[in-house]
């Protein structure tokens, strides 16, 4: 196996071993996994994605297109998520960071996980997705958002974050969400792919 190899295969097993201390402290408190969270389905994306890539490095096996985009989307699905968390949920939370990203499975599904993965795959991960596969890293985080805000409305689930509380807040007020929401997700896959590109080319 090549040493980049072998990096990007601890890395993946750390990320691995996160996620699963993650799910694990879920379980411990809530005595089940709450799917409803955008934060829970994305670090058990990324925790799927890094056991394929794992056997992938394993048998030494070439990284196949639809694992590369898979793989963005995981990762985009955790930068979302950290930078929501950051920007988002502080604010409305009185700026409680200390909650948000160090209390129990917080700390690593808001923080070390996301951290973990944009390093991996910006320093690390050698394969990068054309910017024609943008629009499929989205897919993720569209299908979330249509399926949660259907919820709301139909009185299924209530949230679980403020700006998905779609029958409590004017329609004008989900529509800036929803754009603002989509809009970032879709500059951050850029953004990722971006620093992926630059870092590149800087090793040349």
């Amino acid at each position: 196996m090549k040493e980049e190899n072998k990096k990007l295969l601890i890395l993946h097993l750390l990320m691995i071993l996160l996620e699963i201390m993650g799910l694990i402290t879920t379980i411990n408190i809530i005595h089940s996994v709450d799917f409803q969270y955008y934060t829970e389905d994305s670090n058990i994306l990324m925790l799927i994605v890094s056991l394929i890539f794992v056997y992938f490095l394993v048998f030494n096996k070439e990284i196949p297109k639809w694992l590369e985009i898979l793989n963005h989307m995981a990762v985009l699905g955790l930068t979302v998520t950290f930078t929501v968390v950051i920007l988002v949920l502080a604010p409305m939370y009185r700026f409680n960071y200390s909650w948000l990203l160090f209390k129990d499975a917080m700390l690593y599904y808001h923080t070390l996980c996301p951290i973990l993965a944009m390093i991996t795959y910006v320093f690390f991960t050698k394969t990068n997705i054309e910017k024609k596969y943008i629009p499929h890293t989205m897919i993720f985080t569209i299908i979330y958002s249509i399926i949660l805000i259907i919820l709301n409305i139909c009185q299924v689930v209530e949230g679980p974050y403020p700006f998905l509380m779609v029958r409590k807040q004017p329609i004008i007020t989900s529509i800036f969400w929803i754009i603002l929401i989509e809009g970032g997700t879709l500059l951050l896959s850029y953004s990722l792919l971006k620093l992926k590109l630059l870092r590149k080319e800087n090793y040349k």
